[in-house]
């Protein structure tokens, strides 16, 4: 099993470790042999050294698809307008998307990476808060297959493309059959599955313990245990914020009237949603021994190394 850590490149990131000698001492030192990247530049273009690089976590948008589908007036409802729209996506129909993820699977393929990330989701702000949704998982989990099979069509990549699951529609494991669905849609032969145990608790907003949180999870992957092998990768990560939802929903706030005012002003919802805490119950160490995958990312939120390197440990020291 490999162990790696999450890592955004960032100037701000970057400037934590100096190098990559540090940076590749860091995660010896945390029993690590690398990081899974998020690219916010280029990675050649910086001091990242390509054997760092173990994973790529592709970018994403949380509400896509009703550029997708052609849907203006989705688009227009949620950005206002379409300089908006292009600013967010970087361009205004779907090719833009299709050109950002090819140009990042290129990359993934000069660095050498072992697997890419890409989330199976979709969410708008408003129904960040009142879980209204516009679309089903049958129609992200779809749409999600038309795009990685327009990516990946003939396409000779040495990696493995794993999808993740997030707590709105798409794919959330709430549905054993939505997971055959997904699987099935994606033609790609080298195709699986990122877990992210953080992800799967926020699906459940009576959970107050990781005790709790590690029975859950075993609960939901029992019903679907025939995808168990599937499960490559392991983004391990605790979110206990079932109390802060349930507090939340049915008092959406008053949005402010500019996109990009009201994308700030859910930032801080979304990550008291979404935690990335460590995991320190001892349940954990015979979890991950049940899903067996090849990757475990310790996916987790710091405000420095040092902090980083505290929760990596604790996570290890119960594995």
């Amino acid at each position: 099993m490999i162990h790696i850590f999450n890592f955004t490149n960032i100037d701000d990131e970057l400037e934590r470790f100096g190098g990559a000698e540090d940076m590749s001492r860091f995660a010896l030192a945390h029993g690590c042999s690398g990081i899974e990247l998020q690219m916010y530049q280029d990675p050649r273009e910086t001091w990242m050294d390509k054997n760092l690089v173990k994973g790529i976590h592709l970018s994403f948008w949380n509400n896509w698809m009703d550029l997708w589908l052609g849907n203006e007036s989705g688009l227009l409802e949620e950005f206002g307008d379409m300089k908006t729209v292009e600013e967010y996506y970087g361009g205004t129909s779907r090719e833009a998307m299709v050109q950002k993820l090819d140009r990042e699977l290129n990359i993934a393929q000069e660095l050498g990476a072992k697997y890419v990330v890409f989330h199976v989701s979709e969410i708008t702000i408003p129904q960040s808060y009142h879980r209204r949704f516009a679309y089903i998982d049958e129609e992200v989990i779809d749409a999600s297959c038309e795009l990685i099979n327009m990516l990946m069509e003939g396409r000779k990549a040495s990696f493995e493309f794993l999808m993740e699951n997030l707590w709105w529609p798409g794919l959330n494991y709430q549905r054993p059959e939505m997971v055959k669905r997904l699987l099935d849609g994606v033609r790609y032969e080298r195709k699986g599955l990122m877990l992210d145990t953080g992800h799967l608790m926020n699906c459940n907003t009576a959970l107050r313990t990781q005790e709790q949180a590690v029975q859950y999870i075993y609960q939901i992957l029992k019903m679907q245990e025939e995808f168990l092998p599937c499960i490559r990768g392991v983004h391990l990560n605790a979110s206990l914020s079932g109390e802060y939802v349930e507090g939340v929903l049915g008092k959406e706030p008053v949005l402010a009237e500019k996109y990009w005012d009201r994308w700030c002003q859910v930032f801080s919802h979304i990550f008291q949603m979404d935690q990335h805490q460590a995991f320190s119950d001892s349940g954990v160490h015979e979890l991950i021994q049940y899903i067996a995958p090849e990757y475990l990312t310790h996916e987790l939120i710091s405000r420095d190394p040092d902090e980083l390197g505290r929760m990596i440990d604790c996570q290890q020291n119960v594995i």
